[in-house]
């Protein structure tokens, strides 16, 4: 029987009450007291990882915040559309040798899933820990989702994402040139073969790329100090940053776009201008068609004046503008920071970072390794202080709960990979990377959830998803997650293995070597000890900050004369952990 429980409530009183910490822990493994070097760096990996494990831990304690940092900066970068191709062709192999020529012709079908599996195998066997969590935040805010007919394209999908791996450490004005002419975001916000106007057949430029990208990539709806807050006019008006016509403007920058070569190969005709999206190569970026490009001035926002005989130099100028307009630093400054640390930074936290993002130090903007560590490294992400303030922490997403939980237990399947088609998981959650229903993501960065939180002025993002529904959905996934096998057992029944929804991946004969466990050995071995067991789970994914009357009832629900045996009682404390505010709300 599944449980029908709600952790809204819960979760929204645990970020807006601090609860009371004075008798955090009392014993980590070796009965010496928690460590607090341990902590903070358990702390710090939740904002700036997607995922650790208890040497991850050890190693940033030992050698410290910065050296870990700096040592992330200097990993490449993992791929996703090269192995996203790899695993169409893999599994349409294997559809051709398990359902013959004919059969797999009719049957077999590309779609997210095979995107998906990558992104999961990524995250959880990946090293470049750092990259991907700032990817997925920025895949947050620049978003592309495959809510389209991009759920057919997957490789166009994990081009895009390639995109922001690469922008996660580099440079913004880069990135934002980079996501323009990525053609699956051409035709996600339509602006691939977007053509000039032509006045006698009615027909003028596509505006939507023009709205979004100031609206969510950039400078945002209204004008913004340097710390985030808005300004206002003589009257105490929020000021709009831009108007229709400047849309309008910019829209014609964008005209005369499409790709730039054929997605067949083996197509030697020349490739021209207003094609399907999907007859272009999705892993080239567009160019400019300059028959189609209009022509002409254009007075873009900020009356700032773009003209030029050529399209493409047209577009990098508004770019540029757009990048290092006077709002574009505070703007993507506090979403970075919401993401990463904290829903409700301060004012003084956000100016810090926006400094960094207009000037690294070395008279270079936008240069997100700069503004990553000024967003992780800052006082307001490190000192204790902001533990008990009622304005800190963040509920975490359901892809951070579940990545940190896979990553600190160490999933592993038999054949060494995570392959996830995460259907379930999309479903009960209503979360997915890539996935978001519209180009505003599962959640607005100034989303109020309800009167308590209004009333003290605070914001809470990540719970725009939260309702009744999704909230006991969380507690059924995780208890047939981890607690499937012993109801199977102890009730004949058969749930679905969910720690990798493995039987769900199609066409393959040997789903049982996709199969993923959580393999951690000292996390089944501290079974037999459940004070340890509590304490380990604590450090390893509650930073240390468990409740101290939790601990102890659920060390006593699997003492010894416990009706669960060994294994299952650490899934049990694991379960336990994974459903607790203190657990859900990164403090």
């Amino acid at each position: 029987m599944l449980l029908s429980l709600s952790l809204s409530s819960q979760v929204q009183l645990a970020l807006v009450q601090s609860s009371d910490q004075s008798s955090k822990s009392a014993n980590l493994i070796n009965d010496s007291g928690l460590d607090m070097e341990l902590q903070a760096a358990s702390r710090f990996l939740s904002h700036a990882s997607l995922g650790w494990d208890i040497e991850d831990i050890k190693w940033v304690a030992d050698n410290g915040i910065e050296d870990w940092l700096d040592q992330q900066m200097s990993l490449p970068s993992s791929n996703y559309a090269g192995p996203t191709i790899d695993v169409i062709e893999y599994l349409y192999d294997a559809c051709i040798s398990n359902l013959g020529v004919e059969e797999c012709r009719m049957r077999f079908n590309v779609n997210r899933t095979m995107f998906r599996y990558v992104w999961w195998n990524n995250i959880v066997n990946g090293s470049d820990r750092l990259r991907q969590r700032v990817a997925l935040a920025l895949s947050e805010i620049l978003v592309l989702s495959d809510e389209s007919a991009l759920v057919n394209f997957p490789h166009g999908v994990a081009h895009y994402f390639d995109i922001l791996m690469e922008g996660a450490l580099g440079n913004y004005e880069e990135l934002l040139l980079d996501i323009t002419l990525n053609p699956s975001m051409g035709f996600y916000l339509s602006h691939i073969n977007n053509p000039r106007s032509n006045e006698e057949l009615n027909i003028h430029p596509d505006e939507n790329y023009a709205r979004e990208i100031m609206q969510l990539f950039t400078i945002g709806l209204y004008e913004l100090n340097e710390d985030g807050s808005r300004k206002l006019d003589s009257e105490g008006i929020w000021i709009d940053s831009y108007d229709n016509n400047d849309i309008k403007e910019l829209a014609k920058v964008f005209t005369g776009l499409s790709g730039s070569k054929w997605a067949d190969v083996s197509n030697q005709r020349p490739v021209e201008f207003g094609r399907n999206f999907a007859r272009y190569s999705l892993l080239d970026p567009m160019k400019m068609y300059q028959e189609w490009h209009e022509d002409g001035p254009k007075i873009i926002v900020g009356d700032k004046l773009i003209q030029d005989s050529d399209g493409m130099r047209e577009l990098e100028e508004a770019i540029a503008h757009l990048a290092r307009h006077e709002n574009t630093a505070p703007f993507i400054s506090k979403q970075l920071i919401q993401k990463l640390v904290k829903s409700n930074p301060s004012p003084e936290y956000v100016q810090r970072v926006a400094r960094i993002f207009k000037d690294n130090g070395s008279a270079q903007y936008g240069d997100m390794k700069a503004v990553v560590k000024a967003i992780f490294m800052d006082q307001e992400a490190m000192e204790c202080y902001w533990y008990g303030d009622p304005d800190n922490g963040m509920l975490k997403s359901p892809v951070n709960r579940m990545t940190q939980m896979l990553i600190a237990l160490k999933a592993e399947s038999a054949n060494g990979t995570y392959w996830n088609p995460a259907l379930i998981f999309n479903g009960f959650m209503d979360q997915h990377p890539m996935s978001s229903p519209t180009v505003f993501n599962f959640y607005r960065p100034d989303y109020v959830p309800n009167s308590d939180f209004a009333y003290q002025q605070l914001v809470g993002p990540e719970f725009q998803i939260l309702n009744s529904s999704t909230s006991s959905n969380y507690i059924n996934y995780m208890l047939l997650a981890l607690m499937g096998d012993y109801l199977n057992g102890r009730y004949g029944i058969r749930l679905p293995h969910l720690i990798n929804e493995y039987s769900l991946i199609p066409y393959i004969s040997d789903q049982e070597a996709f199969k993923a466990e959580l393999t951690d050995p000292l996390w089944m071995d501290l079974a037999y000890s459940p004070s340890d067991l509590l304490d380990y789970l604590d450090i390893l994914l509650v930073n240390g900050m468990l409740d101290e009357t939790t601990k102890e009832s659920i060390v006593e629900s699997i003492q010894p004369d416990s009706l669960l045996d060994a294994p299952d009682k650490s899934y049990y404390a694991l379960f336990m952990i994974m459903i607790h505010p203190d657990f859900l709300i990164l403090k």
